[in-house]
Order: C-alpha cells, then structure tokens, then sequence
C-alpha cells in the first residue's frame, strides 16, 4: 500500500486499537470515541497527516498527550514511512499545502539555562526568608504542591540568585530550564496565548524574572496567563516580581487575577551572614584582597546586593589609583558616604532592641522622648554604637531615633565618647551592645546545600 492509497477510515480503526483504552485523563472510558471528533487529512504529496482540532478546549487537553498520540499513529500506520503530524488550531488559517520542510515553532535555545557559573553566590538567609527559601528547596527538589508561586521583594534582595539556585538544581536532574528575564523571553517566544500548550512539550520548567516589565504589554500578559493555565501538574514555575503585588494593578484584570491566585513569598534584605558571603564571592572574582574587617564595614554600610556591588566596585577602582596597598578603614567610610548606596537598618534595629533589653524597656521607649537616667543612657549609647559600628550620617541617626535633630546626635556621641573613658556601667553598656553590633548571623541563616546536591 502506498501513502497515496491510504483509507483514513481503516486507519482511524487501527489507530483506535492501539490508544487501547484511550489516552490517559481522557474524557471517555475506553475505545476513543473522541477519535470521531478530530479531521484528518492526508496529504500524500509530502505525506502528511493533517488533523484539524474540533475547538480550542479540545486542543488544549490534547496538548499534553501529543507523544502517546505521534507513537499510536506510527504504529497504526499502513506503511514503514509514517506520516509528518501537522495541527490546525480553531481559529488558525489552514496551511496552505503542505511544507516537509518547515520545522514547528521552537522556543530559541538561548532561553534556556545552560550557565551554572553563578551557583556559588549566596542566598538571602536569616528568619524573615525562611519561607520563600523553603518554597525555593522544595521546587528544586520538585515536591508537590510547592509550584506555581510569586517571589517578590525590593531590588537588590537577591531574587534572580535564588531564580538562579532552582534553575541550577533542576537542570542538574536533566530537565529543561527556561530562565530569562520576563520582558526578553515574550519577545523572543515564538508562541501565541493559542498555541500556548505547544510550549510545554519544549520545556520542563519555566523561571521568569522581573515580569513587572509587562506592564503596558497586554499580549504578553495574556500569554503568560495562557501558560500558567496549561502547565503540566509536576512543572515547576517561579515568576520573580519587583515590588509588591500591587504593581499588577496596571495589568488586564485576568492575567493579573491568575498572577495573584499563586503561592506569594516576599524576600527581604540579606542577613549580614548572606552579605559577608556576596562580598566574599565578588572580591574573589575581581582579585580583591580585603581583610575581614573591611569587608565587615561594607556590609554594615549597604542592605542590599546591589548596594554592596557598587560599593565594591568604587572600592576597586579607588584602589587600583592609589598608591596604597589596600584602601584604610577611614577611606571606606569615605567610599561609603558617597554614592547610591542604602544604608543597611537591620543592625540599627537590632541595636535599638538590645538597647532596650539592657534597660528593661520597648525599643519604641528608646526611640520615644522618656528621660529617665537609665533610658537616656541606653539610647545614647545605642546611637554611639550605630554610628561607630554601622556607619550611619548624623542625620540618618537622627530619623532612626525618633526623628531627632542631628545636633542631639553628635552630644550623645559626644557624652559617651568621653564617659567610656572612665564609667565601668557605660563600658559595659556598649559592650554588649557591639558584641549584638558584630553578630553576623542573628537569624541562623539556612545553607545552600539543598541546590548543590
């Protein structure tokens, strides 16, 4: 028998046969009778098979099942030489004759993760994170009912490292890893919100940064909605946001009522301990040889991973001009008190707590306008330590401390300055208050070994 003598009606028999009792999940019992609602078409010229779907729900189902359909038809197949599969979407033009040579759409390779190269940098640790990176671990090691969900948080918290983590740990167990930022992928997928489900027999796992960048941008939001809805159950999929929520206010009501029906895990700033490590990491990769206690004074001065980047690399290039071996603690302090670099609040905070503690008060006391001997004492020091041990301007201490007036500032720095020269109780104070100042791990950061296994 030749393809140009092949009956469709003999064949649709011998390929009901072989589906056995149907594709698994679908809407029949057994025998596929949902055979008799798809159009097929042979094409004898470049022996092509082609099947018109009766309706786009009926294409979306189909979709995940495309492989045990394509063995089924080879099988059923009269000759040696089994027909090219082309589908015709509802809605789609009808190809015009058939085209052998023409491969189907194809997500570019260039999409997809093939560089672990950044695997070693840190993760954002401490309390606060410890649910977005438990929702980070159980998606790399894809355990069910983790995926799909929204991470959020600020620039600089370390969003696309932990995209970089998951997307590492799962191509390590041999999957196919989209990770792009938002706006490039839809411009460079090949898709439509129609062919949607065509995207999941290309990929396994799907990571998109910064999809903030679709507002304005309807038809990629449509699409991004179109793939949430046909994501195969165990496909893991992470979109990172900058900012909060809130931001798809801007988007169209339905993509962003799929966007917000996700899991939700907000990151915040890095730990100290997480930022010690980025530090460490970026010196090795610019030949930076800085000892400890510098690299703890820039961590102090900067709350975010872009902060500390930008630091350092001022640092580097203050560095290679000068004729010094290595820049002094003064001249950091310099370096950090020029340029964009956000001042990190979280040892403030646990400054102020501990000064609290010691007079046996709330840190709103310490902060508050109260005068009692032993608070005005405890919120001196605390405001001598955050300068000496945080770096923090004058005016900068001032906002922290209940909005005071700078001046305030530099007495109380001032006053225990000079009584630490004498007052055992003072002495004692600020002790305690630099040993909370120089704890680099306050929160039991995790480790990242979960995504290296």
């Amino acid at each position: 028998m030749t393809n140009a003598h092949v009956s469709l009606q003999d064949f649709r028999h011998r390929l009901r046969r072989h589906l056995l009792g149907g594709i698994p999940g679908g809407p029949d019992g057994g025998g596929a009778p949902w055979l008799d609602g798809l159009v097929m078409e042979h094409l004898p010229s470049g022996n092509v098979l082609r099947i018109t779907f009766p309706h786009i729900y009926f294409a979306r189902w189909f979709a995940p099942h495309e492989t045990d359909f394509s063995a089924a038809v080879k099988a059923a197949w009269p000759d040696a030489d089994a027909p090219r599969l082309e589908y015709v979407l509802p809605g789609q033009p009808r190809p015009q004759g058939p085209a052998p040579h023409t491969a189907p759409a194809r997500i570019p390779d260039a999409l997809f993760f093939h560089d672990d190269s950044r695997d070693e940098m840190p993760l954002p640790g401490g309390a606060r994170n410890a649910f977005p990176l438990a929702m980070a671990r159980a998606v790399a090691l894809r355990e069910p009912g983790h995926s799909p969900f929204l991470l959020h948080g600020e620039k600089g918290t370390g969003k696309s490292h932990l995209l970089h983590h998951m997307a590492a740990a799962l191509a390590r167990q041999d999957l196919r890893v989209i990770l792009a930022p938002a706006a490039r992928f839809f411009q460079h997928c090949p898709l439509e919100e129609q062919t949607a489900p065509l995207f999941w027999q290309q990929a396994d796992a799907l990571f998109l940064d910064d999809i903030q960048t679709l507002g304005g941008q309807p038809r990629f939001q449509r699409l991004l909605a179109a793939l949430l809805a046909h994501r195969p159950e165990k496909a893991p999929v992470v979109l990172a946001l900058e900012g909060g929520p809130d931001v798809l206010g801007t988007w169209e009501p339905g993509p962003a009522a799929r966007v917000r029906q996700l899991f939700s895990a907000e990151l915040t700033p890095p730990d100290m301990e997480a930022r010690m490590r980025y530090l460490q990491q970026c010196c090795r990769e610019n030949a930076l040889d800085l000892p400890r206690e510098h690299l703890r004074l820039m961590a102090r001065r900067a709350a975010h991973f872009h902060g500390l980047r930008s630091l350092l690399l001022r640092v580097k290039a203050a560095w290679e001009d000068a004729a010094a071996p290595r820049p002094s603690l003064d001249d950091l302090e310099r370096l950090a008190r020029t340029g964009p670099v956000q001042a990190c609040h979280a040892g403030h905070e646990q400054i102020l707590a501990e000064a609290a503690r010691c007079c046996d008060a709330a840190p709103a006391d310490i902060t508050g306008t109260g005068r009692h001997a032993r608070l005005v004492m405890a919120r001196q020091a605390a405001m001598y330590v955050c300068r000496r041990h945080l770096g923090l301007s004058y005016p900068e201490l001032g906002r922290a401390f209940g909005g005071r007036d700078h001046s305030t500032v530099i007495h109380a720095v001032k006053k225990i300055g000079k009584m630490l020269e004498s007052n055992k109780d003072v002495q004692h104070l600020v002790a305690r208050l630099e040993k909370c100042a120089h704890q680099e791990q306050p929160d039991g950061a995790p480790t990242d070994d979960v995504f290296r296994a």
